[in-house]
């Protein structure tokens, strides 16, 4: 199943770097929170520039069987200027 969400992102952790980097947030949606895993190495850098709990973001990708969104797509919504120069460029 495929969903398209909206929210901020928050706890940003990096599980790996090297040789594959490998991502994982929080995705707070109101009172809900979404695990996300990221997999991609540009949307990695792009999340490791994002302020914990400011940001808001708007991700699509599908679920794994842990109920993790792996995420394919990732777009900023209403950035700032730091993030349109570091974040945005990756």
């Amino acid at each position: 199943m495929r969903r398209n969400l909206i929210g901020v992102v928050d706890k940003i952790r990096p599980l790996t770097t090297f040789p594959d980097m490998l991502i994982r947030f929080s995705l707070v949606i109101g009172e809900e929170t979404v695990n996300c895993i990221c997999g991609d190495r540009n949307i990695g850098n792009s999340l490791l520039f994002l302020e914990d709990g400011k940001t808001e973001v708007a991700l699509y990708g599908q679920y794994n069987n842990r109920k993790q969104l792996v995420v394919k797509k990732l777009i900023i919504r209403n950035p700032t200027e730091f993030e349109r120069v570091y974040a945005m460029r990756c």
